[in-house]
């Protein structure tokens, strides 16, 4: 029979396994032999103090040499990019959106993805066109600056596209793509009566779809530290299947299981493929499947496991700020969530709620600070303040906007009107948080005295309550 101890050794074993894949897959030729070196050494003091057996030596290995080949395959396939002049049909990969003068898309040409900046009458012709339409387009194909790529890989975007003229004739998408634009629209359309800013809001915080929200409205909320409330995640995920679960639950097993995948792989494309809901969907499967077929796994188990079949399916996640940001609140919940809701303990409601925004703050923290800095302290207050409010948001605001639009189209659009009053006054709230917190922040050194504050104010709270 296995200890605890050795259950939590080898969950952190998989762990290890899968950041050094994640690291592998990201690096360089130099930073791989360094790495291959301190897996080396970490085997070899492993297996010395009896860590590790020989078989898990011997899968770390496996794991380096297999993440050595996905970098190479990932690489190769990114340089692998006709540039040039190119005039003829380009397929919409990302909704079309509003930066400054400009409107920027994706587009796929001949198999590889190009980046559009596009201004005037070709910016008024895109602008209307949907994901998965097929747009006739006369333009030159170009590459990015040296330096510059990174930032663009992890959407497969290869290139930018110089775009001349922009024809009038477009192509119709797939009948999946169809629906789910349908579905978008949908939503839109059910949260007609709100306020412009409103309507922007409301569709980020259900369908993750910010093209909408003003340059003030995204820069409220990454100061306050809420940004992460209109990028998709797990969350989503979970109340979409809760919501469907009673007719879930009346199917065959057979058919629950095809039905469960395919509302997973179906929000995923209405979330226009997100990093953060390619994770939250493909943990939500793989937590199903082993449920279904009576092997339950660990949740940091399972964690690593999805991030080992993210990127083996997509090794260019491994460039996505969004697919660590996830990854580290989810394993920030998993990890730290209840034993600070412990520390806290009362009232339970409210340490269950700073326990779960602490945790989740501690686990992006690495990502955050790499990438935009220390964030300010006063974040958590404002997630306490936004987040439930915003999860009821997302729990309702899908069917209930669905509602209100089919609704609308039976001529009773105020009712619909009536049934989203509730929805936008909890949009508006969420909105005032971050308003306001982007103002109530702190920066520098009293930021990061303050942060200390906080981190020996949970020691000492851990302190106290483990020697009553």
């Amino acid at each position: 029979m296995t200890t605890s101890y050795d259950v939590r050794r080898t969950d952190w074993l998989i762990v290890f396994g899968v950041a050094v894949y994640l690291c592998v897959t990201r690096a360089s030729k130099t930073v791989c032999i360094a790495i291959l070196i301190a897996v080396a050494i970490s085997c070899f003091v492993g297996l010395r103090r009896s860590i590790i057996s020989r078989s898990g030596a011997s899968l770390l290995i496996l794991i380096f040499v297999f993440g050595a080949i996905n970098s190479q395959r990932a690489t190769n396939d990114f340089a692998d990019v006709r540039l040039g002049e190119y005039e003829g049909y380009a397929t919409v990969m990302s909704d079309p959106q509003n930066i400054g003068a400009a409107t920027r898309t994706a587009l796929e040409i001949e198999g590889d993805r190009f980046i559009v900046y596009t201004y005037g009458r070709p910016a008024w012709r895109l602008a209307g066109a949907k994901v998965g339409e097929q747009v006739f387009v006369r333009g030159l194909r170009e590459s990015f600056a040296r330096g510059t790529e990174s930032r663009w890989m992890a959407q497969h975007i290869k290139g930018k596209f110089r775009l001349e003229s922009v024809g009038e004739q477009r192509l119709v998408a797939s009948p999946i793509l169809r629906s789910v634009q349908r579905v978008r629209d949908l939503v839109q359309l059910g949260s007609d009566s709100f306020e412009f800013n409103d309507r922007a809001l409301f569709t980020g915080l259900v369908i993750g779809d910010d093209t909408r929200q003003s340059e003030s409205m995204i820069d409220a909320f990454r100061k306050s530290g809420l940004a992460h409330l209109v990028a998709v995640s797990g969350q989503n995920v979970s109340f979409v299947l809760a919501a469907l679960s009673p007719l879930l639950s009346r199917l065959k097993n057979r058919l629950r299981i095809i039905a469960t995948l395919g509302v997973l792989a179906w929000f995923v494309l209405i979330t226009r493929v997100e990093p953060s809901v390619v994770r939250a969907a493909t943990m939500a499967g793989l937590a199903f499947l082993s449920v279904t077929f009576g092997r339950p796994t660990r949740t940091m188990r399972l964690i690593a496991l999805t991030v080992l079949l993210a990127v083996i399916v997509d090794p260019l996640l491994a460039w996505s700020v969004g697919f660590f940001m996830s990854v580290g609140a989810t394993c920030g919940l998993c990890i730290g969530a209840a034993p600070l809701a412990q520390i806290i303990r009362r009232p339970k409601w409210l340490a269950q709620l700073i326990g779960a925004t602490v945790a989740a703050q501690l686990g992006v923290m690495p990502v955050v600070i790499l990438i935009f800095g220390l964030p300010s302290v006063t974040g958590i207050i404002a997630n306490v303040l936004a987040v439930p409010i915003a999860g009821l948001v997302m729990l309702v605001g899908l069917p209930m906007s669905l509602f209100s639009a089919l609704i609308s189209n039976f001529g009773l659009g105020e009712i619909g009107d009536l049934v989203m009053l509730p929805i936008q006054v909890g949009v508006r709230w969420v909105w005032w948080v971050a308003e306001i917190f982007a103002h109530l922040r702190f920066e520098g050194t009293v930021n990061l005295a303050l942060w200390l504050g906080v981190l020996a104010g949970i020691i000492a709270l851990r302190h106290r309550r483990s020697s009553v």
